[in-house]
């Protein structure tokens, strides 16, 4: 059931007003999400997170959403990665304001690793002959072997394009996202105040009400409770 504008904004700005928004700052409760590629260790990533939304707005493919209330309010509107769907484009990276997202060289990102099931791929099943995930492999982590292919784990980094160029239904070839990398706080870097862990609004106190309507009716679309 979809709700009006007015619901949703109604529903969740009340959570808000309720004191919600206070315990979004809290670190200690943290679920664990899917974080972009070059996101710091989860504390760090939720005191240097302003919730900006900049690197959900830029993703070209949409692989990142903002984490709702049900996830926890401590990570209510950080981003939330879609693991199979990131490109490995490092857009992110490159307008996070505050480095909760490093700037990580591509051969750094490190997200999973693919593992073949024997049983059903062309090739290892002696059905016929398929290269498709060693020509779809840009990282040189999938060799042939008497025309099988195999996965070399330190070299795989979970870009997923070998599973998605896989022809079998199911894929006989999918991404484990086990060793998601996570980054340590650079030394050089001071986390955010509790009170700067929202984006900074530009506009004068009068205009916060509109500005908060438009945050909320902005993530009330992004999962779906209102066209």
């Amino acid at each position: 059931m979809k709700w009006t504008r007015r619901d949703a904004i109604c529903i969740l700005g009340s959570g808000i007003a309720s004191g919600a928004i206070f315990s979004a700052f809290k670190i200690d409760t943290a679920k664990a999400l899917p974080r972009p590629p070059g996101s710091l260790v989860e504390d760090e990533f939720l005191k240097f997170c302003t919730r900006c939304h900049q690197c959900i707005e830029i993703c070209p493919v949409g692989a990142l959403s903002p984490a709702g209330m049900f996830d926890g309010m401590v990570n209510w509107g950080t981003p939330v990665l879609d693991l199979k769907k990131c490109i490995f484009c490092q857009d992110c990276m490159r307008v996070c304001p505050t480095n909760a997202i490093q700037k990580t060289p591509e051969e750094e990102i490190d997200i999973g690793n693919a593992r073949i099931d024997h049983e059903t791929c062309l090739p290892w099943s002696g059905q016929r002959s398929c290269r498709n995930c060693y020509r779809a492999c840009r990282y040189d982590a999938i060799e042939l072997k008497n025309g099988k292919p195999v996965v070399i784990e330190e070299k795989c980094n979970g870009c997923g394009a070998c599973e998605r160029r896989c022809p079998t239904d199911p894929k006989s070839i999918v991404v484990h996202y086990e060793k998601h990398r996570r980054y340590d706080r650079p030394a050089d870097r001071v986390a955010l105040r509790l009170e700067d862990r929202v984006e900074p609004l530009p506009m004068q106190p009068e205009d916060f009400r509109t500005w908060l309507v438009d945050r909320v009716e902005r993530l009330a679309r992004y999962h779906g409770l209102i066209e």
